[in-house]
């Protein structure tokens, strides 16, 4: 078992990683560790360092739309304190109570509301982080816009912990909605489906979130049996009426189902991919993305491997649920066949063994080699976490 390390200040964080490379020993880093199942393998480590300690609330001016909190508070936590203010920090993603602000940059994570809001990238205004050279080193700051330039920051977002250990982040906020309603369009028909796709996305109405679910996927958190489009939308009590009333109208010119559910149907589309690992332990959660053009063709190749499709609709990403391991090599297969993005997000171990996780080759991989050279030369933080590439 790895010794554990629990720094409880920026100071002992940066002490702790100057202590594992003078020692040249391999660290295992996290927050919650409630994703351990997403990234690559995790290798064997002489150090298991958590931040669960660093979880103070640094700074907060809610007339200035940000916040500054320690990596290792827990996002539920920080959304709690933003509530008072009636502000929230819109990144849903999964493992929401558990996540901490560092896991749920380190793993880019974020969920159904990204169309509006955009990514953990657009919501970082300034880091904190140790290296293993024994630096603190601060990138952006507290206001919203900085001076363009390289922001350092932004490199530890999606890097699985393998460059450096974040100790604190900044974040713009955002005030929340006065109203909000969900609804859900249903169909038998994937054409008649996409179509009603198209013709919100090219509409005056632009919801907060549009996910797409796929019969399985619709199933098995709860909602119909059928393809279904799950909107959210936001603003006053007069303009959720009116998406009401122009979906409902929507609806009937199309020929679908249409109705109103409750917002608690989003939780379940938010933990959908930690519950199937829970029901499917030999099964996997495939991260995929193509161009709007093609999102039929996705949609038709995972169903055809036997899997279930959820998608942002809105900028066609999403996740693959596959049942077992050899559903999930089949349909990673199919979606690189056809040139459509995938890469195995998360899984048990014994799944990730022999499959290529991600396709990450040519000058992409050369620059994440050369970056991860001058952050760690010796390879000694989450060997093997980013996706099994570095």
């Amino acid at each position: 078992m790895p010794e554990s390390l629990e720094p409880a200040t920026a100071e002992e964080l940066r002490d702790a990683l100057r202590g594992c490379s003078d020692e040249q020993a391999s660290i295992e880093t996290g927050g919650g560790f409630s994703k351990r199942l997403a990234g690559g393998p995790i290798a064997r480590a002489r150090y298991r360092l958590g931040t669960s300690r660093l979880n103070r609330l640094l700074a907060y001016e809610p007339a200035d739309l940000t916040v500054s909190v320690e990596a290792g508070m827990r996002l539920a936590e920080l959304n709690r304190i933003l509530e008072n203010s009636n502000q929230f920090l819109p990144l849903d993603p999964p493992f929401a109570e558990q996540a901490t602000v560092g896991g749920v940059l380190a793993t880019n994570s974020s969920g159904y509301r990204r169309r509006r809001y955009g990514t953990a990238r657009d919501m970082v205004i300034g880091m904190r982080f140790a290296t293993l050279d024994g630096k603190l080193v601060s990138s952006g700051g507290m206001v919203v816009k900085n001076v363009t330039g390289l922001d350092m920051g932004k490199l530890m977002i999606g890097s699985f912990g393998t460059l450096a250990v974040m100790a604190s982040v900044n974040f713009k906020v955002f005030p929340k909605p006065e109203s909000s309603a969900s609804f859900q369009f249903r169909s038998a028909s994937l054409e008649t489906l996409l179509g009603v796709r198209r013709e919100i996305l090219s509409g005056v109405l632009q919801p907060a979130a549009i996910d797409w679910l796929d019969p399985r996927a619709a199933k098995f958190v709860g909602l119909s049996d059928s393809h279904s489009l799950l909107i959210e939308a936001s603003g006053t009590a007069a303009v959720t009426r009116r998406f009401s009333e122009a979906f409902a109208h929507l609806a009937a010119r199309a020929g679908v189902e249409f109705a109103t559910v409750q917002p608690e149907a989003w939780r379940d589309v938010q933990e959908c991919g930690p519950k199937w690992l829970a029901e499917h332990p030999d099964g996997a959660v495939i991260r995929v993305s193509t161009v709007h053009s093609r999102l039929g063709e996705l949609l038709q190749l995972a169903g055809d491997s036997g899997c279930a499709t959820l998608l942002r609709a809105g900028n066609s990403t999403g996740v693959v649920l596959a049942p077992e391991h050899e559903t999930a090599c089949r349909v990673l297969d199919a979606l690189r066949l056809h040139r459509i993005h995938g890469r195995l997000e998360a899984a048990s171990e014994n799944v990730k063994g022999d499959i290529q996780q991600w396709d990450a080759g040519g000058s992409e991989l050369d620059l994440m080699q050369r970056i991860k050279a001058d952050f760690d030369p010796l390879l000694l933080l989450n060997r093997g976490r980013l996706y099994g590439v570095l």
